[in-house]
């Protein structure tokens, strides 16, 4: 995944969180969010929240793991190599 499709991942990750926090009446909105590669095909995404009540942050991260065909693909792109 190269860095352009990375920050639109985030951009809209990000833009999706904030509207699903808001129509549920949620104080927070996203300060930061980064997608990284993890692996083959997998990727880490990383989000700083903001608390807008206290001022005060908490992070949560989480891998999204490759799913079982790309996993078959890469194995037959490394075989052809």
């Amino acid at each position: 995944m190269d860095s352009h499709f990375r920050d639109d991942a985030a951009r809209i990750t990000a833009t999706a969180i904030n509207e699903v926090l808001h129509k549920l009446g949620i104080n927070h909105q996203v300060e930061g969010i980064a997608v990284l590669p993890s692996g083959p095909l997998s990727y880490l995404v990383d989000i700083v929240m903001l608390n807008l009540d206290t001022g005060s942050s908490w992070a949560l991260s989480f891998t999204i793991p490759a799913t079982h065909q790309d996993n078959q693909t890469s194995e037959k792109e490394a075989g052809s190599v």
